[in-house]
This record gives C-alpha cells, structure tokens and sequence, in this order.
C-alpha cells in the first residue's frame, strides 16, 4: 500500500517545533517504555533524563514529528535536533570538520528518539514515521546522525530499517561514523 493511502487510513504525521504539556507528558511515558530495558543492556545512558525530555518538547530547535491516528490519538514520535549545540553527548567539531559543507549551512542534524506505543507497535508507524523524517532531511540537503548501542544495532537493526525507510522516499549514503567499546576489569586481591 502507498504510504499516502497509508496515512489516509491509519492517521498522520504532523512537524511541530514544540509540544504542549499535556501531549509531552503522554510522549514522556512512551519514551520511558521505550528506553527503559535499554539501561539493562548499553553501559552508556541511552536516554534523557525526565527534565531532559520535557525541554526538549519545549526547545524549538528539536523537530517533532508525531504521529497522530484517524481519532488524534497520539501513536508515535520522532525527536530530531537541528542544533548540534543542544546535544550534549556529541562533539560537534567532529560533525563539522566531517561535514563541512553541510555544516557551513546549518544542515546537520541529530536523531535523538524514536518512538511508537506499545498499543501501535508492529504496524505502520515506524516506517511512517522515518519515512517523514528522510523526506525533511532530504528536503534540507542535510545530514542526519543518531547513535545506536549495541542491541539496537545487533538486534532490532535500526540502521539497516532506517536506511531501507529512507531508500523509499530519498536517495543516501549510510556512514558508519565511529564504534565505542567499553571495558570492565574486576579486580580482587591475591591471596
């Protein structure tokens, strides 16, 4: 099915540069489901913090898409910053002298979130969702980065979804960027 008729029967996706309390705090529990096993699983912090979560809604440089169903019932969301700057766990030097073009026009942009209800999961809604987000990125001529721990590469395959999403309405160039590997050392005295 296209994803225009697609959208016509399931609901649509909306491009908002903030989000009022009431939603945010519904998205807020969404994310929570979402990124919650993930603190078992990445030795890093894959998530926002409550307070960091609820200025991002506010914070006008951070794109929201959402998806809205046929009854305005909110199903998903797709949190892209479009300032480096209000990403505090990348290095923005690296991006620029990466990307220098992109960089120079303010078109580089970083992928915090992803998210679908419980309720809306294994339907359309993710795909609908990057599907919205390509076409914005490819609009701009920009580069869109997010990073992913290891489950979500190795498991749920998010870069490979994401790019076979994006191919259908754009073209790219994937890019893996760089791999981080921690360690532990238990140590124990002798006896």
């Amino acid at each position: 099915m296209s994803s225009i008729l697609e959208r016509v029967r399931v609901g649509r996706v909306e491009q908002r540069r903030t989000v009022p309390p009431d939603l945010a705090q519904v998205f807020l529990g969404v994310y929570r489901d979402a990124f919650t096993p993930l603190e078992q699983l990445s030795p890093t912090r894959q998530a926002l913090s409550d307070e960091e979560f609820l200025a991002a809604m506010d914070d006008r440089s951070v794109v929201k898409f959402i998806g809205l169903d046929r009854a305005d019932e909110p199903c998903a969301m797709v949190m892209m910053a479009t300032d480096l700057k209000q990403v505090p766990w990348i290095s923005v030097p690296y991006y620029a002298a990466r990307f220098p073009k992109q960089h120079r026009r303010g078109a580089i942009y970083y992928v915090e979130a992803m998210l679908v209800r419980a309720r809306s999961q294994g339907g359309p809604w993710a795909r609908l969702m990057l599907e919205e987000l390509a076409a914005a990125v490819a609009r701009d001529r920009a580069v869109a980065a997010f990073d992913c721990c290891n489950y979500t590469v190795d498991v749920a395959k998010v870069p490979e979804m994401f790019a076979r999403v994006a191919r259908r309405v754009c073209d790219l160039d994937p890019i893996e960027l760089d791999r981080q590997h921690y360690y532990g050392y238990v140590f124990e005295e002798r006896p």
